[in-house]
């Protein structure tokens, strides 16, 4: 016996020790690591800042300092020279700490850095700052353990992207507006992946000088963008305006004051025969470049409809495709002038097959679809490649239609484009995280932001089967098992509930959310219910799991909260999406059971009324709860700007359950006579 326990003993040495050996989770995945033996532990680090040194070398060490103290609990000793210092480092080029137009010409050397972690020391070549700071944010994945156990492996790192432009373009025009702090959160979450921009999709959301109607208190001002643009330099990001400059500009004409500079009457897009739309452009364009210092401009261009629709029913003889690079050719014109480089959709080759031929010689297509489709993809990027021009290509995070993104389409979007993108050598590869419908947290996206930040630097994608739990190991390493668990089960749930929810979508590809508000008592919804009943509690199941391991989360970790409260409350409502359309035949079966198959009232009048214990009191105690935790949740993130736009729909469903449960108490109370009818034809379940 005292052998067998011996042996036991050994196997689980030999077990543990064999877990501490295990390299941890890099990502984006270097291009060489070479791991050697033995540690450098978090208790001998000493670093020396010399005093004339640049600001960006010192904000990249500082970030180091700060990372290693938060996580180990010991502070990164100053050195008193760079002889005694045991993190040591080279920067071969002062300056360049954003990307520029030259990237491709210079071989993404800027942002490449060397890493060597030996016993005793690290030391970290770089050719410029920015390097210096991608090395940094290595060794934040490679550090291991805590308090006074804390080492670095000793590994030998070289590293630069596969791709010189990577970004991410975040929608700051239709739904909420992330607060300030949220967005400076979003770029240091961005900076942890090695995302160089940021792009700045605006309509009408930064307040521009003569223009203090458009948007008052529901937009940025200067200051705020400056901050950000700030921010977002010290960690290597440029911020790219985004502006649309012919279309999606309803905020701008559907005012008074402006109307008349629509081609449509409180329309969507500018009307280029107006030479007031000019003025006004000149001024927009004069402002934003004053704001903005990137070099490059994206320009939208996207999605001119209703100048064709104007064209097909008028008689005045428009030519879309004319006024369509008039209009580019002027933007770019005026815009080359502030020495801006300029980048623009190219959707509108669908209708003109030749246009792109057409686009100014300077203008960088950007080809964006947002579908795992390669007959879509190239049907974009054919007339590019014709006109032999150089492009950027730009897949979608799948939230606008869900209140999560829909997983594998999402992910294979993207792997389909970054594949087809890097066969014909694009320049660069941008996640777009539209907010369309409003309702959905931006957070409920961090996940597939990284997944494309990610692949544009590695230039091969993520393993999906083991994304999950990659980047849960990264975030939240103490909780990595329940975070994993509760990303797979949010995706599983919202697999099956698209399978009884998704036929009409108001134009949001595969969306769920349109139709998760409808009336879940209609003859329609219903029989997708009576079908589709095991897939709804299926939803259920998945997504009471995922706040089951969220919860956990929640309790464990002293990190930001703020996160994963935010994917408690969207699975919650993913959850409420299922249980509403069940509800509902729960209590139909109920009431027809009793009146129209027993014609016994027996129970049901408790079952579905009783104050503490009935489903219409449930659905009303769920609805109105999560109305609060909805609205607490969003306003951790966005300005209230819109809040109420969906908590409305909260309120429009309570009412829903309230009005029912008055109309059962009511048809009880005056105990009517006369044959029964089922619960729809009796009491016109509607909003």
């Amino acid at each position: 016996m005292k052998r067998f326990w011996i042996i036991v003993f050994l196997i689980s040495r030999l077990q543990g020790a064999a877990q501490a050996q295990q390299p941890p989770t890099l990502l984006p995945v270097p291009q060489s690591v070479q791991y050697g033996k033995g540690e450098l532990p978090v208790h001998n680090l000493s670093v020396y800042i010399a005093p004339n040194a640049a600001a960006d070398v010192v904000f990249a060490l500082s970030e180091f300092s700060k990372f290693v103290s938060t996580q180990s609990g010991q502070p990164v000793k100053k050195s008193s020279s760079a002889a005694t210092s045991t993190i040591r480092y080279t920067v071969n080029t002062s300056g360049h700490q954003l990307p520029g137009t030259d990237e491709i010409a210079t071989r993404n050397t800027r942002e490449q850095y060397t890493l060597s972690i030996t016993a005793k020391g690290i030391d970290i070549a770089a050719e410029t700052s920015t390097g210096l700071y991608y090395a940094v944010q290595t060794l934040r994945q490679l550090v291991q353990g805590q308090g006074r156990n804390a080492y670095f492996p000793v590994v030998t790192i070289r590293d630069q992207p596969r791709l010189a432009y990577r970004g991410v373009m975040m929608d700051f025009a239709h739904g909420g507006l992330l607060t300030v702090d949220e967005i400076k959160k979003q770029i240091d979450f961005l900076a942890r992946w090695k995302t160089n921009q940021y792009y700045f999709y605006n309509e009408v959301s930064i307040q521009l000088d003569g223009f203090s109607t458009l948007n008052y208190k529901a937009s940025y001002s200067q200051k705020q963008v400056r901050d950000i643009i700030a921010y977002a330099r010290e960690r290597h990001m440029d911020v790219i305006p985004f502006v649309n400059f012919y279309g999606h500009l309803h905020e701008l004409v559907r005012n008074e004051k402006y109307a008349s500079l629509g081609i449509g009457h409180y329309g969507h897009e500018l009307d280029p025969r107006n030479p007031a739309v000019r003025t006004l452009l000149k001024n927009w364009i004069g402002q934003y470049t004053q704001l903005f210092n990137s070099p490059f401009i994206h320009v939208g261009f996207d999605e001119t409809w209703e100048t064709k629709r104007i064209a097909s029913d008028s008689s005045t003889h428009l030519n879309p495709e004319t006024l369509y690079i008039e209009q580019l050719s002027f933007v770019s014109s005026e815009l080359k002038q502030h020495g801006k480089t300029l980048l623009a959709w190219t959707d509108m080759s669908l209708f003109y097959p030749n246009i792109i031929s057409k686009f100014p010689k300077d203008v960088i297509p950007v080809i964006w679809e947002y579908s795992p489709d390669t007959t879509a993809i190239y049907q974009y990027l054919n007339p590019v490649l014709t006109e032999k021009k150089p492009f950027f290509i730009q897949p979608a995070v799948s939230g606008w239609g869900h209140i999560y993104p829909s997983s594998t389409y999402t992910y294979n979007n993207m792997d389909l484009c970054l594949q087809t993108g890097l066969r014909h050598n694009t320049l660069g590869y941008i996640t777009s995280v539209w907010t369309d419908s409003v309702e959905p947290f931006v957070r409920a996206s961090w996940l597939f932001m990284a997944y494309g930040c990610i692949a544009a630097w590695q230039g091969t994608a993520p393993n999906q089967a083991t994304f999950t739990g990659a980047f849960a190991s990264v975030l939240y390493p103490a909780q990595a098992t329940d975070m994993q668990a509760a990303f797979d089960h949010l995706a599983t749930a919202g697999t099956y509930l698209e399978k009884c929810l998704g036929k009409n979508t108001q134009s949001l590809p595969r969306g769920t959310l349109v139709e998760s508000w409808s009336n879940p008592f209609s003859d329609y919804y219903l029989t997708i219910t009576n079908q589709h009943q095991t897939d709804f509690e299926q939803v259920r199941k998945h997504t009471e799991e995922a706040q089951s391991r969220l919860i956990s989360v929640l309790r464990q970790s002293t990190a930001d909260s703020s996160y994963v409260n935010s994917l408690l409350v969207s699975a919650r409502l993913i959850n409420y999406s299922a249980s509403r359309f069940l509800w509902a035949k729960a209590i139909v079966d109920r009431w027809n059971d009793a009146m129209l198959v027993k014609k016994n009232p027996d129970y049901v009048f408790y079952d579905l009324t009783y104050p503490c214990h009935s489903l219409l009191v449930d659905a009303m105690d769920e609805t109105g709860e999560l109305k609060q935790q909805y609205a607490q949740a969003w306003l951790s993130e966005n300005m209230p700007y819109r809040l109420n736009t969906i908590l409305g729909r909260f309120d429009v469903d309570f009412g829903l359950w309230r009005k029912l449960h008055l109309k059962l108490l009511d048809y009880k109370i005056q105990q009517k006579q006369g044959p029964a009818r089922s619960f729809v034809q009796q009491f016109t379940p509607d909003f």
